[in-house]
């Protein structure tokens, strides 16, 4: 008897050019593409238990952290026993940000005030991060977009063999 296999469920509002697809292997039988309450990736049966939200870029994130949805957010995924933020960036990104935003320099100039200093704070989206922490949810810097799939993969695997297969 074959040993089961989990399903990817990636949300329908995860931009198609971006975000991981996982294909079948021998432990995951590959992703679907529906519409995820809390998060961007979870497992088909285990939504209520896991939930990873991915985070491309520094600037996708300085922009949540001064929208409203993301507070709704990390609400959401503090509800779930196992939540991610998983960034497809360094930690050092953000104590360099704007600088580190990967925009052209126009772009990176109107990031900023007058001043030169950033319309959104290293020290702001520093208190958001711990603010996640404090909520419970895990926070993972990976460095590229590889490197986060392969970790989402890791967790995912993780996940189902802690809540199926034992």
């Amino acid at each position: 008897m074959e040993p089961s296999k989990f399903t990817v469920i990636r949300d329908s509002r995860e931009q198609l050019a971006h975000g991981w697809s996982f294909d079948e292997d021998s432990h995951c039988a590959g992703t679907l593409i529906e519409k995820l309450d809390t998060g961007d990736y979870s497992l088909q049966g285990l939504e209520d238990f896991l939930a990873i939200e991915r985070k491309e870029t520094i600037q996708e994130f300085a922009r949540n952290c001064v929208e409203k949805r993301w507070g709704d957010c990390m609400k959401r995924l503090s509800e779930i026993p196992h939540s991610y933020i998983i960034f497809e960036f360094n930690e050092e990104d953000i104590e360099r940000y704007p600088h580190s935003a990967k925009v052209p320099p126009a772009v990176r100039k109107r990031m900023c005030w007058a001043n030169g200093k950033p319309r959104i704070a290293v020290k702001y989206i520093r208190k958001v991060l711990h603010t996640a922490e404090d909520y419970g949810i895990k926070i993972i810097f990976c460095g590229d977009k590889l490197k986060a799939e392969q970790e989402a993969y890791k967790i995912m695997r993780e996940a189902y063999e802690i809540y199926v297969q034992r």
